[in-house]
């Protein structure tokens, strides 16, 4: 990844997670998130005709399809197991082509040791891990996605979604930006071994430890709900 793509700064953490991957055969990682708000919007992103070949629906943990995303059993049994939790399926013809998680409440990360906690409670959800197969994503998947969850997201009250995005995914950013996600704060991992320091903030939230889930409780936007 280009050092231009990330800035300097997080261009050398980049190429310091790597070396830290190579080195340890993977068991040593560095993370680095910024932590955003989006508002969820009172219209749907796509026009009533467009995109309707596209089916969203809810997949329950036992949902066959869910063998054809990229994710392993721990983790879809670690994500299911959550209150809250509920995975929307994006299906064309028959085929499922991309999902979109969300919580509908405190949210206990599954890449690192965090529990995230979106408020004010009953009125913040957290979002999570949106994927579109790499064939798809040149069409409307991703616009119906957000759709379907924003639906299920407003009938609940729910004003805003929060979620992390890597640092080091510069397209990812620029796809939760367009959907009007406003920073709210960043958080940076490293993990070595079962080892885990937190540094994490506005306010700074400093943690350390082999076992300790430290929590970080997120607000809108200042002057937003």
């Amino acid at each position: 990844m280009a050092m231009r793509e990330l800035g300097a700064l997080d261009g050398v953490l980049y190429a310091l997670d790597r070396a830290l991957q190579s080195l340890s055969a993977g068991r040593a990682r560095l993370y680095r998130y910024t932590l955003v708000a989006q508002p969820v919007p009172s219209a749907p992103l796509l026009g009533p005709r467009r995109g309707r070949a596209i089916e969203v629906r809810p997949m329950t943990a036992d949902d066959p399809a869910l063998a054809a995303l990229p994710l392993d059993a721990a983790v879809l049994r670690h994500r299911f197991a959550q209150d809250g939790v509920v995975c929307f399926g994006a299906f064309q013809d028959g085929e499922v082509i991309g999902c979109l998680w969300l919580c509908l409440g405190p949210f206990l990360e599954d890449e690192v040791r965090c529990r995230f906690i979106p408020r004010p409670a009953g009125a913040a959800a957290w979002d999570f891990d949106v994927y579109i197969h790499p064939e798809r994503r040149a069409g409307l998947a991703f616009a119906r996605l957000w759709d379907g969850a924003n639906d299920y997201l407003r009938v609940r009250g729910i004003a805003w979604s929060f979620s992390r995005i890597s640092l080091f995914n510069p397209g990812s950013l620029a796809a939760h930006a367009r959907l009007g996600a406003r920073r709210v704060a960043s958080a940076t991992f490293l993990r070595l071994g079962a080892w885990q320091v937190m540094v994490a903030g506005p306010p700074l939230r400093l943690a350390a430890g082999w076992r300790r889930v430290p929590e970080v409780p997120l607000l809108p936007p200042r002057g937003d709900g």
